[in-house]
């Protein structure tokens, strides 16, 4: 059978995953190209269609199955996806997740318009306004009512500031907020300026309008809600995976094939984290992040947000859980990023992430409910970037699952002493914590993988930054022949003996060179740190002055050698560097030839 599903939304993704799962060939329609993609059995197309246009193609590709995940507010497309399948005589279901339910107060009220709401507001003469519909609808706002006083929150976008700059709004009434802020900030300004009335939309639980509600019935503050439109008849209305799968059986006899498997919310956080530090450090916008497992698995997701901002970076992913029930698949789950003055890894609260108030979780009192495992995921991946970069610093980890609050009142976690969230988890019984087993377990998936597919010269790094390095070096060598050893130098080269290969290239940055130069075949920060004496006896042994040795001792990181000495290949002290991490290497690795590359922080390799 063949699906045409319109998306653009989690939703739509989600369900895209399920059909792939499904192994359901599928159309994935969204309106413009933005917003990533990929699917091992769906094809994206994109452009607005008409009823027309949607019903020739259902023809020409023998379309089965209509499914409308759009957005609510897209009227025009639901009620043209429906007529589309009854002129082809085709079932349309609808997928939505559950929606806020309306509460009967006096202090919620509904419209079908943001025009409407703006009538009623200058007929009711009110002066203070809070606006969280969004940015698109300032200058309709400001154009209505120019004289009244409106407060404006919107997302921390460049082109957001640009519209209300535009638009004539004064910028102090603007509450620029990041993605997935929960609404705690907004009560003070409710007080403080004397709010009389607030606008949003019935946006559901990823736009926070259960907490806007829960807003205007504390401080008795009316909101005003654009109501969504009324959809048209669907054949089946479906919000989770497995009442697709059931709906698929009953109607098209669908059997699976074998169950699928997924992958956990702390697998997710970590894929999020990894993504958006390299975001954080300057590194180009990605379409797809990868972690390795605690299992010795690989695991690569395709990233649904990415963003970097001056002060933080922010990604997430979709969950896809595969067959193993789970109240978090198909909902999305990220992180944003901060630096922080403290010089470690913290984990703050996140949108939606539950906060521990009980001892006996593992988890310290006050935080966010992020498991240890996941949170030893997640160090793992910003250890190694970090040591990577040569970089010294903290960061905040603030991981969010917009609809977390909803979700989490359905699980054990009120009982646990979890509050205002879910946790962010691994698997009962199938994540063991991060080991040099899994690890070498994964790099000898990767090697078997590289060497059965024909590739005799394996390039051995420790990162994706000298892996783009590399790949610039040896630009006729695939992907598969690039292999990362994080901080496991000699199981890598003890994994190439006997793997097949005839030639490996390792390159090196500096700060793991001069670990390794002293003999240190793991150059994980935890187990050696910067040798001093060594550095200085090795510039002595190269004849530098006793200045340039004396400055060598004072040195904090290893990246700072290079503002010290030249990196040229014939600089003596490098030279030396490359020497001895050559003669370590070398008493590990005895079946295929070898060379060392070193890498300096900038890309030079010598």
């Amino acid at each position: 059978m063949k699906i045409l599903l319109f998306g653009g939304t989690t939703e739509g993704k989600a369900t895209s995953n399920w059909l792939d799962d499904l192994e359901i060939p599928h159309f994935y329609s969204t309106k413009t190209s933005s917003g990533n993609y990929e699917s091992r059995f769906g094809q994206r197309i994109c452009g607005a269609m008409n009823v027309e246009e949607i019903c020739t193609f259902c023809l020409e590709n023998e379309i089965d199955l209509l499914i409308d995940a759009a957005h609510p507010f897209a009227e025009v497309l639901h009620h043209s996806i429906v007529e589309s399948a009854n002129q082809a005589s085709l079932p349309v279901i609808r997928v939505e997740r559950d929606a806020v339910p309306r509460i009967n107060s006096k202090w919620i009220q509904y419209h079908h318009s943001l025009v409407s709401i703006l009538t009623d507001l200058h007929s009711q003469k009110y002066k203070n306004i809070l606006s969280l519909v969004g940015v698109k609808a300032i200058p309709v706002i400001h154009k209505i009512v120019p004289n009244a006083n409106i407060w404006y929150r919107i997302l921390d976008f460049p082109s957001s500031l640009e519209i209300a700059q535009k638009a004539g709004v004064e910028m102090e009434k603007v509450i620029v907020s990041d993605a997935f802020d929960g609404m705690e900030s907004i009560e003070n300004l409710l007080v403080d300026e004397g709010i009389e009335a607030m606008i949003t939309k019935e946006s559901g639980y990823s736009g926070l309008l259960d907490q806007k509600m829960d807003l205007a019935v504390k401080h008795q503050i009316p909101l005003y809600v654009i109501a969504r439109p009324d959809l048209p008849n669907y054949d089946e209305t479906i919000s989770n995976r497995e009442r697709l799968q059931k709906y698929l059986k009953n109607r098209f006899g669908l059997e699976r094939k074998e169950l699928a498997h997924g992958f956990t919310s702390g697998t997710c956080a970590a894929i999020a984290t990894k993504a958006a530090l390299k975001l954080l450090l300057g590194e180009e916008l990605q379409l797809k992040e990868r972690i390795a497992l605690p299992d010795g698995g690989i695991c690569e997701m395709q990233l649904h947000q990415n963003r970097f901002m001056e002060d933080f970076a922010l990604c997430s992913v979709v969950k896809n859980s595969g067959d193993d029930p789970d109240i978090t698949d198909g909902m999305e789950i990220g992180a944003c990023l901060r630096w922080n003055d403290v010089n470690c890894i913290r984990f703050v609260k996140g949108e939606g992430v539950g906060t521990v108030t009980l001892n006996g979780l593992g988890i310290p009192l006050g935080e966010p409910a992020v498991n240890p495992v996941p949170r030893k995921m997640i160090a793992f991946e910003l250890e190694q970037i970090l040591e990577e970069y040569d970089i010294n610093r903290g960061i905040d980890v603030s991981v969010f699952v917009p609809v977390g609050k909803k979700l989490g009142a359905k699980t054990f976690n009120p009982k646990l002493g979890i509050v205002d969230g879910i946790s962010i988890i691994g698997t009962t019984g199938r994540i063991k914590p991060y080991s040099l087993e899994a690890y070498v377990q994964t790099i000898q998936k990767q090697l078997n993988l590289a060497v059965l597919n024909g590739n005799k010269h394996i390039v051995v790094n420790s990162g994706g930054r000298s892996e783009r390095y590399l790949k610039e070096k040896f630009p006729d060598l695939g992907d598969l022949a690039f292999l990362q050893y994080g901080n496991f130098i000699g199981e890598m080269l003890q994994t190439i003996n006997a793997s097949g290969a005839e030639k490996v290239s390792m390159g090196i940055m500096t700060g793991k060179a001069v670990k390794l130069a002293a003999g240190h075949l793991d150059t994980h920060s935890s187990k050696v740190v910067l040798d001093h004496n060594f550095l200085m006896g090795l510039a002595r042994d190269c004849s530098y002055s006793e200045e340039i040795i004396q400055q060598i001792g004072e040195i904090k990181m290893a990246r700072e050698l290079e503002e010290l000495v030249p990196f040229m290949g014939d600089e003596p002290f490098f030279k030396a560097v490359k020497f001895k991490c050559e003669k370590v290497c070398k008493q590990v690795i005895t079946d295929c030839s070898f060379e060392l590359l070193l890498i300096s922080n900038n890309g030079v390799i010598i």
